[in-house]
């Protein structure tokens, strides 16, 4: 059942009907099966915490007449933590292997519709909302069945690592069968053009590179070549700084390129965030006062916030994000007192720290199975690798996150 969730947020809408698919039906399940089955856990606890926390203020504001009452968003939510308490409950039958085991599926059953974008520029049905349509060789990055591939871009930079790192502790079979999945993980997430999904694998790369001795050394070199890089490029770089300087301080039109709109939308969710500090403008609050303009910024028909840290401050507060925030630093403490290998240990880290990188990939985060999916991997990694014998050992954990 834990296998099958990457390939079933993989498909999307099109395992199911309406609101109700596959993805969704598999959570629920699990989150049964968590309740019969699983171990209690501190780290339940406080999934739970966060949980009446971020669901009691979204539903307060949507019930109070914030502007901001989007249910759909908020069982989104709901859901995703669900699969997180889920995970944790469940920690003692390694949700991290049948994970990594469909994540490959997930991968290698996306090869054929995606070799065919690419080489026809054509797509499903639900890609862009048909934007491609009428547009012959001009959208050629691959989506398959999910609607952006931006997240399609999310699911391959997350594989890359994860089928790496756990390609080791496989079986032959298995082995094999996540190595070639990784590769070709990477090579689709290069034709996607995905630059925040590429950003944040980065981010992981250079969190493991810093925590040995090499790896130092290498990232030093690369940093150093990319100060070069910007000192060669300078005036492009400062003309930039000067155009994101101007829309978020002085509302400029910058025009509908991709940096100055985004400038735009960041400015949105930080006056929203300042505005509304403590509760946030409700559930997809942010997208409704756009749409009612007013607010002094040109974003040329964007209407989501692009980043999911500003989606969550801005409409839920920062007391919930605060709490994300305070989860996501225990996590990692757990993770570096913990006793499982090292390079393992500090990948994982690199997760962590990627998350908000990814959260830029798409216009909006929190409806998406996609970053449902990724919450659930944050728990099972960190109550894997937080164990004081990782769940990949032989011997079964003493003690779980």
């Amino acid at each position: 059942m834990i296998g099958a969730l990457p390939l079933a947020a993989l498909l999307g809408s099109w395992a199911g009907r309406g609101p109700v698919f596959a993805f969704r039906i598999l959570v629920m399940a699990l989150l049964v099966l968590a309740v019969i089955a699983g171990r209690r856990h501190r780290a339940g606890v406080m999934v739970v915490g966060l949980a009446v926390l971020w669901l009691g203020i979204g539903s307060a504001d949507a019930l109070l007449g914030a502007p901001g009452r989007r249910w759909s968003e908020l069982v989104a939510v709901a859901l995703g933590l669900a699969g997180m308490w889920a995970m944790v409950r469940l920690r003692r039958f390694d949700p991290v292997a049948w994970l990594a085991r469909g994540w490959a599926a997930a991968v290698l059953a996306s090869i054929p519709v995606a070799v065919w974008e690419v080489a026809t520029s054509r797509h499903l049905s639900t890609y862009l909302n048909g934007a491609w349509i009428g547009h012959p060789n001009v959208y050629r990055a691959p989506a398959t069945w999910l609607t952006n591939p931006n997240l399609y871009a999310v699911l391959m930079a997350v594989a890359v690592p994860l089928l790496g790192v756990r390609s080791s502790r496989e079986t032959r079979s298995w082995r094999w069968v996540m190595i070639v999945a990784a590769v070709a993980a990477g090579i689709l997430l290069v034709l996607t053009s995905g630059r925040s999904a590429m950003a944040a694998l980065a981010v992981a790369v250079a969190v493991r590179l810093a925590a040995s001795r090499r790896g130092r050394w290498l990232l030093i070199a690369v940093l150093a070549g990319t100060v070069v890089f910007a000192a060669m490029h300078r005036d492009a770089l400062a003309l930039a700084v000067h155009r994101v300087t101007g829309v978020i301080l002085h509302h400029s039109n910058e025009g509908p390129s991709s940096l100055s709109v985004r400038a735009a939308l960041v400015a949105i969710g930080l006056a929203l965030t300042a505005s509304h500090p403590l509760w946030g403008v409700g559930p997809g609050g942010y997208e409704t006062l756009v749409r009612a303009g007013g607010l002094g910024w040109h974003t040329h028909g964007k209407v989501n916030p692009h980043l999911g840290v500003l989606e969550i401050s801005s409409q839920y507060g920062l007391l919930v994000t605060a709490a994300v925030a305070a989860l996501g630093v225990w996590s990692v403490v757990r993770v570096i007192r913990g006793r499982a290998e090292g390079g393992s240990r500090w990948w994982v880290i690199g997760y962590l720290c990627a998350l908000p990188v990814l959260s830029l990939a798409n216009s909006t985060y929190l409806v998406q199975s996609v970053t449902q999916l990724q919450w659930m991997l944050v728990a099972a990694l960190v109550c894997a690798t937080a164990a004081r014998v990782p769940s990949w050992s032989r011997h079964p954990a003493r003690r779980g996150c």
